[in-house]
């Protein structure tokens, strides 16, 4: 009979209750014990994310809020000299480029650049110049403030022609000392025009029609100045006397700049015609044909300054960037912002005439 504290499979004794369990067999040789971690915490994968995505949107404010104070500084800040050119001399040659459509902005920007150049005043200034023209108004604001600079000054004034100075960019270079054209370079066209266009037909299509009423005394209000009709032969006669004037004045600046020119022998070239390099200089409208490597030569000469001269150039501010590229500048309407009243702004503009200092090649 077996013993109650034995093992009934095996018959072995039993070890006492309080006995301490038999030691585990020694591991074989070359056994590593695999470690384990804590387990995994639950939602670790979410927080991940939403810490990469917090990361990212902190990355993109600070972006942003960088290029929104450039944009801002750009905007608001005057033009700005930086070296063009390292040289010798401590006095420096300035070059101020009008380059596009002479309009106010442009007309502002040269005003703003003159009186900061006019607070130090470089050895000499070169007027780099590649525009077809513009605004009869902004043309003569800048030549009046170029004029005034080297009044002010008296430092020598060179002008640089690139491949376009004619009509509204040849006036406002009128004042320089010395003028230099490209080889390739076009220039002339002193001539004035104006322009404006007519709707009475397109309003005839659609079925409108627009009436004007001016106040007694006032009955010249609507000549030339109403786009909702066709032009009569007074509105003709009324700009024309205008562009005439405008006329008169180009062939003025010319002969005052162009020294041993009479007005007479402007009005000889003053065709409204493009001449190359080498008919402005035949026709003594240019000093030379060069370049500006050529024009920094001879501002160098005429400010009197010896070795390789030190050029800098004026920085024109503003420029959105991106931004402009895909909606200031781009010169389209924005049809959301085309209510009533801005229509009416538009066609008021419309129907005032353009005079223009500006080139044609038709």
């Amino acid at each position: 009979m077996s013993n109650p504290q034995d093992d009934p499979a095996s018959g072995a004794p039993r070890p006492p209750v309080d006995a301490a369990p038999p030691s585990p067999p020694p591991p074989p040789p070359g056994y590593v014990p695999m470690a384990y971690g804590p387990p995994p915490k639950r939602g670790g994968a979410i927080a991940k994310v939403l810490t990469s995505l917090l990361l990212s949107l902190f990355l993109i404010s600070v972006l942003a809020n960088i290029y929104l104070g450039v944009i801002v500084t750009s905007l608001t800040a005057g033009p700005s000299e930086v070296s063009f050119m390292e040289g010798d001399t401590k006095e420096r040659v300035v070059i101020l480029p009008v380059i596009g459509t002479i309009d106010s902005d442009m007309s502002n920007y040269v005003r703003s650049a003159l009186q900061e150049l006019a607070k130090d005043p470089p050895a000499a200034l070169i007027l780099r110049v590649d525009s077809g023209g513009g605004g009869v108004g902004a043309s003569d604001q800048i030549w009046h403030y170029i004029s005034q600079y080297k009044s002010a000054t008296g430092k020598p004034i060179i002008a640089s022609f690139g491949t376009v100075a004619a009509s509204g960019g040849y006036y406002i270079s009128a004042p320089s000392d010395w003028i230099i054209c490209e080889e390739a370079g076009l220039t002339g066209s002193i001539g004035v025009m104006a322009q404006v266009p007519t709707i009475e037909g397109l309003m005839q299509k659609i079925g409108v029609d627009m009436h004007t009423i001016v106040a007694e005394g006032s009955g010249e209000k609507d000549i030339a100045n109403n786009v909702f009709r066709a032009w009569t032969a007074e509105d003709q006669a009324k700009v024309q006397n205008l562009v005439d004037v405008f006329y008169e004045r180009f062939v003025q600046i010319v002969a005052q700049g162009r020294a041993g020119l009479t007005e007479e022998q402007v009005k000889q070239v003053a065709t409204g015609g493009v001449l190359t390099a080498e008919e402005a200089k035949a026709a003594k409208l240019v000093d030379q044909v060069g370049y500006l490597s050529d024009a920094i030569d001879k501002a160098a000469q005429m400010g009197n300054l010896t070795g390789k001269p030190r050029v800098t150039i004026i920085r024109r501010p503003g420029g959105l960037g991106l931004l402009g590229l895909l909606g200031a500048n781009s010169g389209g309407l924005e049809l959301e912002g085309l209510s009533a009243e801005r229509l009416r702004s538009l066609a008021s503009e419309l129907s005032q005439v353009s005079f223009d200092y500006r080139m044609n090649l038709r």
